[in-house]
């Protein structure tokens, strides 16, 4: 089985998201044959240019699959395959505003063009009206290994006595909603606590940061599969976050984990209790009970690879 998978290349000149990345390699660790095309550069002119450089690639490497991450990877990778015998496959990441243009067209190609299509939450599936695979991520748990909880603190340079909420993306970008996890923690009027972000951090010291952590906090808008959500589960930390994407099915059962609502006040109450809860949770024995690591998710989509290249 040979798969190119394809996705955005700009997080840096050439390289792809650090979850594409983590999910291409656990294939290759299940023997699967991978080619990467990362697509570089911005707007339809890069796109429309990508579209040339793959069919070169499809035309070279002979693959059974074309996996496109995002939708619009998704336009490139049909445009290029178009006249082939080559499958084409999807993965929409994240979730969609209703009645969009987006949620229309994306509808069109999963009905008439793409050959499979895959989601990361049944929100997502639900939010385009089909029934459509759901494959979040995985967690690679030899990436995310448990650290000593006192000497990951020390890594990270917490206090001793100080309580820690880390919070990991970027301020920057509005769909985050950084000001609201600022303002929850705010209203805590608890000087212990501290809300730190991570961003532009290599794995491992994320790692660090998530066993040293003493809650993790999500305020996002919108997302699919958060994969911060599986890897706080991972590290054992306790987390809150707000109801988007899959986090109430993935964190049901989990004590020292909790959803609240949209709100400032319901996310500082959850926020006491998650500091309250005071221990280590049994998250990662969690992930492992349903099927959430990175090689279980690889063979899942090995399935769905066989399924899709013995169709006519």
């Amino acid at each position: 089985m040979k798969v190119i998978f394809v996705a955005s290349g700009n997080k840096a000149v050439g390289t792809v998201s650090a979850f594409v990345r983590s999910q291409y390699e656990s294939l290759q660790r299940e023997g699967v044959d991978m080619v990467l095309f990362p697509i570089t550069g911005h707007g339809w002119k890069a796109y429309a240019h990508a579209i040339s450089q793959l069919r070169k690639v499809i035309r070279r490497e002979r693959p059974d699959v074309v996996h496109a991450h995002y939708s619009v990877c998704g336009v490139v990778a049909a445009a290029a395959a178009c006249g082939t015998k080559v499958k084409v496959m999807v993965s929409i990441l994240g979730s969609f505003p209703d009645k969009t243009f987006k949620l229309r067209w994306v509808r069109f190609f999963i009905k008439n063009i793409w050959n499979a299509t895959l989601v990361k939450s049944q929100r997502t599936a639900d939010q385009l009206g089909m029934t459509l695979p759901v494959v979040p991520n995985g967690v690679n748990l030899e990436q995310f290994a448990l650290l000593d909880y006192k000497e990951a603190r020390t890594r990270c340079g917490f206090d001793e006595e100080g309580k820690y909420v880390i919070w990991c993306s970027n301020p920057s970008r509005p769909e985050k909603n950084y000001p609201l996890a600022q303002r929850a923690v705010e209203l805590l009027d608890n000087p212990a606590v501290r809300l730190v972000p991570v961003f532009d951090k290599p794995h491992d010291k994320v790692v660090e940061y998530m066993c040293a952590a003493d809650v993790l906090l999500l305020t996002s808008q919108k997302e699919g599969s958060p994969n911060v959500i599986k890897e706080a589960l991972a590290c054992n930390c306790p987390l809150v976050s707000t109801d988007v994407g899959d986090v109430r099915h993935n964190i049901q059962g989990v004590e020292g984990a909790y959803v609240a609502d949209d709100s400032v006040e319901g996310l500082t109450e959850c926020l006491r209790k998650a500091l309250a809860f005071g221990r280590r949770t049994e998250g990662r024995r969690h992930l492992i009970e349903i099927g959430l690591t990175s090689g279980d998710i690889a063979r899942r989509i090995i399935e769905l690879y066989a399924q899709l290249t013995t169709q006519k």
